[in-house]
Order: structure tokens, then sequence, then C-alpha cells
């Protein structure tokens, strides 16, 4: 079956001498491999549609052993992600991500938006990488349906108060004064199952509600106390990541390069 489809290039593996393999996560099928054959070679008709990070139309024949491209038409190449080994590192942990959550037949038009967004600013250099990925995380969370309920403390319901507890796992708030000391990671004395808390102030709860539910025009709006950016950096890595359940070796290479 021939098929027509809009997407991104997540990934690009080199296959025999001149061939590669496509991770494309697509408007239509969701995550597709797909196989570009000569598509390394300058002369190919697919060279820069199958470029990592390319945003474009692709026809492909669809078979149960395997997906064949057949024609390929970028539309954003997001070409100065190659140019930044800082961008292009963290834009690796975006599309990894993208990938991982993108299940095949199951598109996700919202996540794929976010991805794509996040991609442009990278490439444009309008925000900071670190500022890029903090909103990333904390959209993709919500996206995923994990976000965490920061409208105030879970068990006295007060929004005011100068500091919280971050319940990673469970998505929950708790204030200073109902959390009786909490620490980063603690066990619970009632039923004995192990927590991950992290601390937040009032003003990073207050940012991070900002990015959550701010709308795309908005959403790379962050504080200007670098304190409050960082921290919220933190929060948003760790969340996402325990609530993934996995780690990521493209986020430990871009925290690496961006120490440089």
């Amino acid at each position: 079956m021939v098929v027509m489809v809009e997407g991104l290039v997540a990934n690009a593996v080199n296959c025999g001498e001149t061939d590669k393999m496509l991770t494309l996560i697509t408007r239509q099928y969701g995550k597709l491999s797909v196989y570009c054959r000569g598509g390394r070679r300058i002369s190919s008709n697919f060279m820069t549609g199958s470029l990592k990070f390319t945003y474009g139309d692709y026809v492909i024949n669809k078979t149960e052993k395997l997906n064949l491209l057949q024609e390929a038409n970028a539309k954003m190449s997001f070409f100065d992600l190659h140019k930044n080994i800082c961008a292009a590192s963290l834009a690796d942990y975006i599309c990894e991500v993208l990938s991982d959550v993108t299940m095949p037949e199951e598109p996700d038009n919202d996540m794929l938006d976010l991805a794509l967004n996040c991609l442009y600013v990278l490439s444009e250099g309008k925000r900071a990488p670190d500022d890029v990925k903090t909103v990333f995380e904390w959209r993709m969370a919500e996206h995923l349906g994990v976000c965490p309920d920061l409208s105030g403390c879970h068990k006295c319901g007060k929004a005011d108060k100068e500091w919280y507890y971050l319940d990673i796992m469970n998505g929950e708030l708790t204030c200073r004064d109902c959390g009786k000391g909490a620490d980063e990671k603690q066990a619970d004395e009632d039923d004995g199952t192990a927590k991950i808390t992290v601390m937040m102030s009032g003003a990073e709860v207050y940012a991070a509600n900002r990015i959550i539910n701010a709308d795309k025009s908005r959403m790379f709006s962050l504080p200007k106390d670098e304190k409050i950016k960082k921290r919220l950096g933190e929060v948003s890595e760790k969340y996402l990541c325990n609530h993934l359940e996995r780690s990521y070796k493209t986020l430990e290479f871009y925290k690496e390069i961006s120490k440089m």
C-alpha cells in the first residue's frame, strides 16, 4: 500500500554502503521505520528529505515486512541545528523522547507539534538550549497526562506558601508545614514504599504552572531569575525521566556538552 505522510525524521541510521533506516514520526501513522534506499548518495533524490531533524512530506510503500521510501520533500530542515553541537545534542534528546512516547499507528500531533516548536526555537537561536529543554520536559509531561498538580498543597489546599515538596511519583505538592521535613528521597513511613521528593519555592511552582498552561505563543516565557530557571530545569528533568522510567544517553551527552 502506497501512502503519503507528513512527518519528522527523528533518527537516521546508516545501513550498508549507501542506504539509511529512518525513524519517522508521522501525523497519519505515528512512528514508522522507513528504509531509504540509496539515501546517502550525493545524487540521491532523498538526500535532503532524509536528513535527521527534517520535517516534510513522504511517499512510502507500506508493507507488512518493510516500509520503503519512494519520495521525500523537505518542508523544514532546521539545518542550523547541525552547525551547533549543543543545539544538535539537545535536539537528539527531544527526538529520542518523542520516538519513545509515540507508538506505531497511534499518532499524537500535539506531541509532534511540541517537538517541532522546540526544534524551531533551537535552530533559530531564539532561546537558550537549557530554556528549551525545560519547556519541552514540562509540556511533554502535560501532553502525556502525567503532569503534577501544582495548584496548591494536596493536604491543606493552600497555594500561597513560600516552599513546597513535590512528590515526583504521585505528582502532588505538599507545603512545608504539612510535609514533615521531607527529603529529596525518602521512605513513606505509612506503607514503606520509596518516594522521591524535590523542594520547590512558591515562585518556582508559579513559573512551572505558567509553562504548562501557557498557549503555544507564550510557552517559552520563562522567569528572568537564573536560579529559578535552573531549578525548573532540574525538576522537569527528574520528573519526566522518572515517569518515563528510563534514562537517556542523549540527555547525558547534552549535559556534558553544555558544560563546555
